[in-house]
């Protein structure tokens, strides 16, 4: 008897390891942002531009460059390739003594990073039986999820515990968050080791192009692909600010020490956004064919998602805030789920390295390139520092408002299209 989260693949565990160390690198810089502004003299808007806009320029760029590659290299040694370069990018964070260096190592996490998960969606639609693929891209999704909440949780002990200044080798003296990053790199070490030794069948010797062309199947499903994509960017967006600037939040609107923020947030994450994916991979598994795959869950997940989000930003009851917290991670994980699970059942085999990455391109722009810095902006500009809540707020309402309209344009296609059983036939033939 299976066990009911257990893939039909194994590999499912090792690429869900790979995004939780990614993820964890990637949310370090959240959970030490202010002391990193405070060290290095930065703004709010500057510590979003770090966040996110540094991070994502390179994604985006990279991850255009990518799709190709997917879909014709051995995945597991470029996820393993891609993990020693973002490794090194997280010794620069860790190093960096100014804004200019901090954004030039934030550039270097985002250009590993953007293989990862276009190679490993891939892996997991080729190597999944149908109908469980949403089951393993939600163990995917969950492994960026526990990251998160390893950077938090993990990350808000060490500082609990690390005096503020830790004396190295040398006996030179190094900020606590210096430190987190450094010792972020060696988990990631033995991950590109195992990738390594990973198998990837079909992949080992030269393989011919794909006969798939891209240009026609994506004029021929324009408007699906735009629904997806503009509203998994608005599920993507709320995300990404709200893992930005939750732990900031918490620490200026209660008053609690960096640590605790930290560690609260990250075990509501931890705990909230697992289930919500794993049961977001099990209803696209048990969806009928017709309609988008993953459509009709991200409407849910948008409409129910949108007064949980104002309420986290505007309450003054610590208690309150944290319940509303978990429940909106918990169904912003449904609709991730949904997005990325579904764009890889309406996909052909043979493009969906080409599709996925210019994919996460736009969704992860948007997510990390405006998100962070938009609410940095207003809470500098409009609402002022004790108005951070109010400017993330403001930034969620625009994305949820701009993922419902996409949706609703693109009605006939959540409701009723059957594009499932398509794309379903061009996979298994390789068409």
């Amino acid at each position: 008897m299976r066990f009911p989260l257990a893939p039909a693949w194994p590999g499912v565990w090792l690429l869900a390891g790979a995004h939780l160390l990614a993820f964890a690198d990637r949310f370090i810089a959240a959970l030490v942002a202010p002391a990193i502004k405070a060290d290095l003299r930065l703004s709010d808007f500057e510590v979003g531009l770090v966040q996110g806009t540094a991070f994502v320029a390179a994604y985006a760029v990279a991850s255009l460059l990518a799709g190709p590659v997917v879909d014709r290299v051995h995945r597991p040694r470029l996820i393993a390739a891609g993990i020693l370069v973002w490794s090194l990018a997280s010794l620069a964070c860790g190093l960096a003594t100014d804004l200019a260096e901090l954004i030039l190592a934030r550039l270097g996490l985002g250009l590993g990073q953007a293989v990862l998960t276009p190679a490993a969606l891939a892996l997991i639609a080729a190597r999944q039986p149908r109908d469980q693929v949403g089951r393993g891209v939600s163990l995917y999704t969950a492994g960026a999820v526990l990251g998160r909440g390893t950077a938090l949780v993990l990350g808000g002990g060490l500082l609990a515990l690390l005096p503020a200044t830790v004396a190295l080798g040398s006996g030179t003296p190094v900020a606590a968050w210096r430190v987190l990053f450094l010792l972020s790199v060696l988990p990631n070490l033995v991950l590109a080791i195992l990738l390594l030794r990973t198998g990837d069948p079909g992949r080992e010797g030269p393989r011919p192009p794909p006969r798939a062309r891209l240009g026609p199947w994506l004029a021929r499903h324009a408007g699906r692909y735009a629904a997806m994509t503009v509203a998994g960017a608005a599920v993507t967006l709320v995300v990404q600010t709200t893992n930005a600037w939750a732990v900031t939040l918490l620490v200026r609107r209660f008053g609690l020490p960096l640590s605790s923020a930290g560690m609260l947030f990250g075990l509501v994450v931890a705990l909230a956004t697992p289930l919500g994916q794993v049961t977001g991979g099990r209803l696209l598994d048990r969806a009928g064919r017709g309609g988008l795959p993953g459509g009709r869950l991200l409407l849910g997940s948008l409409v129910g998602t949108l007064p949980l989000a104002a309420l986290v930003c505007l309450t003054d009851s610590l208690a309150l805030g944290l319940a509303a917290l978990a429940a909106l991670v918990f169904g912003l994980g449904l609709g991730s789920v949904a997005t990325l699970a579904g764009l890889q059942i309406m996909t052909p085999r043979a493009l969906r390295g080409r599709v996925t990455a210019p994919f996460m391109a736009c969704i992860t722009l948007a997510g990390f390139g405006l998100g962070p810095p938009l609410v940095g902006l207003l809470a500098d500009r409009v609402f002022g520092e004790a108005g951070l809540g109010q400017a993330l707020l403001a930034t969620s309402l625009l994305a949820y408002g701009t993922g419902l309209v996409a949706l609703l344009l693109g009605s006939r296609y959540v409701m009723h299209d059957r594009i499932t059983h398509d794309a379903s036939r061009r996979v298994r033939t390789g068409r």
